[in-house]
């Protein structure tokens, strides 16, 4: 019996040694290691916005200019019209400039176009087209009003030119104003000729 307690004993202090190693490798075991994984930048990077198209044609202007080329508004940035426009000036062109035909009542809406100087009477623009035909066949001479008052405000004693009528097809002038015309001669003739709109009524 004394055998056997002397066992029993032995192997109770075999398990307290057992136990204390363990507890003890556990506190000594290393912290585990902690990753830090470093999130996306707020900060978002975004590439250059296209300009803003500003016409060049003058503020408030009804006039006449020699029509260049036009360039469609939808899928045109505003970096392809000042190409266009150096273009332009590189082949001879003076005073060239640009604008957006929907905000003018004279012109059809959906593009740009580069013009050339501006004239407050068509017969100077015809004249500034005779020198450009040459290099730009397409070149035509338009009327570029708001719609407020007639294209061309240096011409005078004509009142339906004042009040924008037979400025475009949207607002032709009546046949009357034609009237007389025929039988007219010479300077009074020419005078009359001067004076009359740029669209009249069928």
């Amino acid at each position: 019996m004394i055998a056997g307690v002397g066992v029993l004993m032995l192997a109770m202090g075999v398990g307290v040694l057992i136990g204390r190693t363990t507890v003890s490798g556990q506190a000594q075991a290393p912290a585990p290691e902690v990753v830090t994984v470093a999130g996306a930048s707020s900060g978002t990077s975004s590439a250059p916005t296209e300009a803003t198209f500003s016409s060049d044609w003058p503020s408030g202007t009804n006039g006449y200019t020699v029509q260049l080329q036009t360039l469609p508004q939808s899928g045109t940035s505003v970096s392809a019209v000042e190409a266009a426009k150096t273009a332009a000036t590189g082949k001879g062109a003076a005073a060239v400039g640009a604008l957006k035909s929907e905000e003018f009542s004279s012109l059809t809406a959906g593009s740009y176009v580069i013009y050339s100087g501006v004239d407050r009477k068509k017969a100077g623009a015809e004249k500034a087209l005779k020198g450009l035909k040459g290099k730009f066949p397409a070149a035509k001479v338009i009327s570029v009003s708001n719609g407020s008052s007639a294209a061309e405000a240096g011409s005078s004693g004509n009142s339906s030119s004042s009040s924008g009528v037979g400025s475009s097809e949207a607002h032709p002038a009546p046949p009357s104003v034609l009237e007389g015309l025929s039988k007219s001669k010479g300077k009074s003739y020419e005078e009359k000729s001067k004076n009359l709109p740029d669209v009249v009524e069928d």
